[in-house]
């Protein structure tokens, strides 16, 4: 019997949400490059995700129905400040008000309603109080103002290009979970906090956090190469370099790769972008003289664009999150079109079992 450990290379299901084509380095959403989606708002590549057709409306839905209860704003407050975020999003997700917002949606009306609360909910745990308010309905936008981050014309394109790039990416770990929570015919928003649970792992949504204390640690990039080699010396792994399905570079990493160049150029971050850049280059040349070809995932970069906006490090998986409920939510509807439960099988190795006669 072959094991397939982490599943790799089991095909599980079909999906016509995303292709992930590392031999080529293609991500694209809906068949839909993300080098063509980057140039659209993100409401309206959330709509395609989950509804097979780009919508500008669904920014205003959930424009309409983002502000926090009384109640939510109570919950959210009355939570230690040591709290993850990522456990205030995991614990308190399937907690929300029910809302007949989203009746249209039918089974995902609760999972819309979650998307449409998370920028609020974050932005609240994160100021301790109430959010400032912001009249746009563009949910990146919305999100810096509510945060007080900077909202210059490179900071919003920085931030909006990498919600988009982070909104889908076909069968990961955590979407995974989030199907397979589905397939119980568990409620969405329990499918959600289940997947929120997943990708707060150091190897999940947890890597660009992992990258950015990287490059704080080397601190210049005259020392990425000393690092660098000592790490493959001692079979160290350097977090936010390679991908489990890329064989080439990862597109979001190009295009992030640029946007951080120009977000943090002038700035007291440039020089933690000038570290990961040439952390990267020494990594990926040392590969190649291995004749294996790796290079920075789109978590690499990610870090110091939302450290160069205001987020303190603990927030930068919740704001993955942020952006991949669209991605889950639109697994969820797909899954339940022609559900099966997930129920693998495992090969036991344990003691062998005696039965008396």
């Amino acid at each position: 019997m072959e094991i397939k450990r982490g599943l790799e290379g089991v095909v599980v299901d079909t999906t016509a949400i995303s292709l992930v084509d590392g031999e080529r380095g293609i991500l694209s959403y809906r068949g839909i490059p993300v080098e063509d989606l980057v140039e659209l708002s993100f409401g309206e590549v959330a709509a395609l995700v989950v509804d097979g057709a780009s919508d500008e409306a669904l920014s205003a839905q959930l424009y309409a129905h983002s502000e926090l209860s009384a109640r939510e704003l109570k919950l959210i407050l009355s939570l230690p400040g040591e709290t993850h975020p990522m456990h205030l999003l995991q614990g308190l997700t399937p907690l929300l008000d029910r809302t007949n917002a989203f009746a249209d949606r039918g089974e995902a009306a609760q999972g819309f309603a979650v998307a449409a609360k998370l920028p609020a909910m974050l932005a609240a745990f994160h100021l301790g109080g109430t959010p400032v308010s912001s009249a746009s309905a563009d949910p990146a936008v919305r999100f810096l103002e509510q945060i007080n981050a900077p909202t210059t014309e490179i900071a919003i394109a920085a931030y909006r290009t990498t919600q988009i790039l982070q909104l889908e990416h076909s069968f990961n770990a955590s979407t995974f979970v989030a199907r397979a929570c589905a397939s119980t015919l568990a409620p969405v928003e329990n499918a959600l906090s289940a997947a929120f649970g997943t990708l707060h792992g150091r190897l999940h949504g947890g890597a660009d956090q992992a990258a950015l204390e990287t490059a704080d640690l080397v601190g210049s990039p005259e020392r990425a190469c000393s690092f660098v080699d000592q790490c493959l010396q001692d079979g160290t792994k350097v977090m936010g370099m390679g991908h489990r399905e890329y064989k080439v570079v990862d597109p979001r990493a190009r295009l992030l790769k640029v946007l951080a160049r120009a977000l943090t150029a002038g700035t007291e971050h440039e020089i933690t972008y000038e570290t990961l850049a040439a952390i990267e280059h020494r990594f990926t040349e040392r590969m190649a003289e291995q004749g294996k070809r790796l290079h920075a995932n789109l978590e690499f970069y990610k870090g110091v664009v939302y450290r160069a906006l205001g987020l303190p490090d603990r927030m930068f998986t919740a704001n993955f999150a942020m952006a991949r409920v669209f991605g889950y939510l639109a697994h969820f509807v797909e899954s339940r079109e022609n559900n099966r439960i997930v129920r693998p099988a495992a090969c036991y190795i344990g003691p062998e079992v005696v039965i008396r006669a």
